[in-house]
């Protein structure tokens, strides 16, 4: 899964998450992400480009490093360091900082952390992971988002539907609210990489989104061909008819009906 696009998309749409993922409730961490700016820097001197870096906008914050993580690298710790310091060394060397590393599950963290105790016991250095992260009955739309990657692909359906309707309610800003639906057409997108992305459009029902009504209309036959090639694609790779309900948000008995006509 390709993480580093979704991770720099999601934090640059809504960047209050990643205050949300140092503890911080909703409102305060609004509030702090309007005092940063998120960037994703390369350091000259190293060449080396940092996930994200979240800069403030006021004297006396700390400046933010972010590595997201996906796969076991026992030097993880001492890379999101490097730039940190290298970030320090080419603009102010006595600014505050704290280095946080997102891993995709406790099992990639490395195990061998001496060198960095100390720096993790003083909160310098965090370490964040994904499937540790507490389980909230209405969470902010982007933590909701940042969820959904750790999901299996069954379950990130049915949530990517509800995200995209929560979108569409939530959101008054027009460009928010489309590049809050792309960012979760994506995620599903890498999830199920072996669907196109109209069948993903299909199965988030995110037509009306970008479409006139009058044009959702023509293409209804359409929409109607697409839907049923998606429940062919996903009956070929071996899931059930329940499976594929809930994952296209429809009817399980007219998925049973088209992958008893598709035999």
């Amino acid at each position: 899964m390709i993480t580093d696009p979704i991770f720099y998309r999601l934090f640059e749409t809504s960047p209050e998450t990643f205050f949300l993922l140092l503890g911080m409730a909703a409102d305060s961490a609004s509030a702090m992400a309007a005092r940063y700016q998120y960037l994703a820097l390369e350091f000259k001197e190293t060449s080396r480009r940092v996930d994200g870096v979240f800069e403030p906008k006021e004297p006396g914050l700390p400046v933010y490093f972010l590595e997201v993580q996906f796969y076991s690298l026992p030097s993880v710790f001492a890379d999101v360091l490097a730039k940190a310091y290298s970030y320090l060394k080419q603009h102010d060397p006595s600014q505050p900082y704290c280095a946080v590393v997102l891993f995709g599950s406790r099992q990639l963290a490395p195990t061998g952390v001496t060198p960095y105790q100390p720096l993790l016991d003083a909160g310098l250095l965090r370490s964040i992971c994904l499937d540790e992260l507490p389980e909230m009955a209405n969470p902010p739309l982007g933590l909701a988002i940042l969820s959904l990657i750790r999901q299996t692909e069954v379950q990130a359906a049915a949530t990517a539907r509800s995200l995209v309707a929560r979108a569409k309610g939530e959101i008054g800003d027009e460009s928010l609210r489309a590049d809050l639906v792309q960012l979760i057409e994506t995620v599903m997108i890498y999830k199920l990489s072996r669907l196109s992305r109209e069948e993903i459009q299909t199965m988030l029902q995110v037509h009306d989104i970008r479409e006139t009504r009058v044009y959702q209309e023509a293409l209804e036959e359409g929409i109607e061909q697409e839907r049923q090639r998606s429940i062919s694609n996903l009956a070929a790779q071996r899931f059930s008819a329940p499976e594929i309900a809930n994952m296209l948000g429809l009817d399980v008995d007219l998925v049973r009906k088209a992958m008893a006509e598709t035999k």
